[in-house]
């Protein structure tokens, strides 16, 4: 999943659309930023935390987060959950 994410924001939300943009408080050192994303989407998209990884782009605002499941429920359950949040 390709998410585009803004640290230190007043506010921590998620956004769908033609690309998925995030936006969390925390600053983006030692790695609390890409931590605090990944609680969001957890949150979210009720998923476990521990499914959800970073695989590209730990340094980047630009990112590749794993998401551990069987493809096509995520599939599904995503797409939903997407097309929930404010501008899906």
């Amino acid at each position: 999943m390709a998410i585009r994410l803004s640290p230190r924001a007043s506010i921590a939300t998620a956004e769908g659309g033609r690309a998925v943009k995030a936006s969390v408080t925390a600053p983006a050192q030692d790695g609390q930023a890409n931590e605090a994303l990944l609680q969001l989407l957890a949150r979210t998209w009720r998923l476990p935390r521990r499914d959800l990884s970073i695989v590209v782009g730990a340094v980047s605002r630009n990112k590749i987060v794993h998401i551990a499941g069987d493809p096509n429920e995520l599939i599904v359950k995503l797409s939903r959950e997407i097309a929930s949040l404010p501008g899906g």
